[in-house]
């Protein structure tokens, strides 16, 4: 009766040290905390790094498009010498400058001279003669032409650029905690593991020392050797799962030197973050400004602007061009005079514009297209987000529902050996409630990991994300 004392007492030790919390563990100074470790992701990770490119790339695409816009200047000089005679030197500058209005200012300069000079190159003199007035399409290119919509187009790639950082921030996001939910998972499983295995070794060691003082069978000594080694090769699965996710997790841990490792550092309990997050609602704001409908609805502007510009191509190209042409007065100024001007004008229009109609209908059809992935995108959005809310409704059930029944496989454990040292009980029944005991525990975890993991899709999902800003 005294050892089968003492045996109850050393099982009641360790399962005590499992018991209250069987997820619970103590991480230290050295734990490695979830939202420390998000802002070392955010911070560091080459590909949130990557992401704010997106800031530079989106000023350079407008950059570049207002290029269409930007004054041009030009010069160009001839000149004719034959037989110890200049038949003509000839020189002309000009600047134009395109408007987002549609039509472009022209000024130019010109100096023309020469034995053989063409008459109506004649500049009068030789102060030259200076030019300025405006070229205006009247019918295609009035409203809408190539630059501006370049121009267009280019502030929704903008837009679509700064939707693509959130997005890849986001996901590096969510492949983070994702990574650093299933460390900390095969890190508790590893806890209650090596806990069993100590169970299992104690009872191992009780069972034969009992065989020896004959009050146990040879049966039940194997029986429980049986157990412990089971346990040790369940503790080796655990061990490869534990070094896998933390491997995996390392990809994600950066610092200001470059990739950084865990050295032993430990993870927060998963029950610990984020624990006072209620069943949220469905956020419909949240939702219709989610970054990938956001990019979506600007794609399908840069595809309107698109149609607008094949719809301008219908119409026929006139061109009309004026300019006055301002004769130097005796000290070399440009003067005016209403008289002296260069006027005209071009046109020109494809009979059967079969290949503008074409071009048309084409750009139609895209939007129509994407239109139609925009509808489906935020309806299956939507549907994710109602579906994680219930799933998190569920899960939160589920894991106060499993916790309740570790500790009442706890109370059933306990039980039993008590029996079975009292000879009311057998080494199948007791090694029965302990597999169950343990079954539960990693059960518990588990849960509590998919709950995690759907609070993350939630707010992945509804873009309710609280994400901190990196650095720049």
């Amino acid at each position: 009766m005294i050892r089968e004392g003492i045996y109850t007492i050393l099982l009641f030790v360790v399962l005590g040290g499992l018991l209250p919390k069987a997820t619970a563990q103590d991480t230290g100074d050295n734990a490695l905390e979830f939202d420390q470790y998000m802002q070392h992701v955010l911070d560091y990770h080459p590909l949130s790094r990557k992401a704010r490119l997106n800031a530079q790339k989106a000023d350079a695409t407008v950059r570049a498009a207002r290029g269409n816009f930007d004054p041009v200047v030009g010069a160009d000089f001839s000149q004719k010498h034959y037989d110890d005679k200049i038949y003509y030197r000839k020189l002309a500058s000009g600047l134009r400058i395109p408007t987002v209005a549609g039509f472009d200012l022209v000024a130019g300069y010109e100096k023309n001279s020469g034995n053989y000079l063409n008459p109506e190159s004649n500049t009068a003199g030789n102060d030259g003669l200076w030019n300025a007035g405006i070229e205006l399409n009247v019918l295609q290119g009035l409203l809408m032409d190539e630059g501006r919509t370049a121009l267009r187009q280019a502030k929704a790639y903008a837009a679509i650029a700064e939707n693509e950082q959130v997005l890849q921030t986001n996901d590096l996001y969510f492949s983070a905690a994702e990574a650093y939910f299933y460390w900390a998972n095969s890190h508790q499983s590893l806890i209650i593991v090596k806990e069993s295995v100590v169970l299992a070794e104690n009872y191992f060691e009780n069972t034969r020392t009992a065989y020896e003082n004959g009050e146990k069978t040879a049966m039940d000594t194997l029986e429980a050797y049986t157990v412990w080694q089971d346990r040790k090769n369940l503790l080796q699965t655990a061990e490869s799962s534990y070094v896998s996710t933390m491997t995996n997790l390392e990809n994600f841990l950066w610092d200001e030197n470059g990739n950084a490792f865990l050295e032993g550092r430990k993870p927060e309990q998963l029950e610990t973050i984020h624990e006072e997050v209620p069943v949220p609602m469905i956020p419909v704001d949240s939702v219709e400004q989610h970054p990938m409908l956001q990019k979506a609805r600007l794609n399908l502007t840069a595809l309107e602007a698109e149609r607008r510009m094949k719809q301008e191509k219908l119409l026929p190209k006139l061109k009309v061009k004026y300019m006055p042409l301002l004769t130097p007065d005796g000290e070399g100024l440009p003067g005016y005079n209403q008289n002296d001007y260069k006027w005209g004008f071009s046109f020109s229009f494809p009979l059967l514009l079969r290949g503008e109609r074409g071009n048309l209908q084409l750009s139609k059809i895209k939007l129509q297209q994407k239109q139609l992935e925009l509808d489906n995108k935020t309806l299956g959005l939507k549907n994710k987000v109602i579906n994680s809310i219930a799933q998190i409704d569920l899960l939160e059930n589920q894991v106060s529902n499993q916790q309740q029944n570790v500790a009442g496989y706890e109370r059933l454990l306990w039980a039993e050996s008590e029996k079975f040292n009292y000879g009311e009980s057998s080494v199948f029944l007791l090694n029965k409630r302990q597999e169950k005991y343990l079954e539960g525990q990693l059960k518990l975890v588990d849960l509590i990991t998919k709950w995690q993991l759907e609070k993350l899709k939630y707010g992945y999902f509804s873009n309710t994300l609280d994400i901190p800003e990196g650095e720049e």
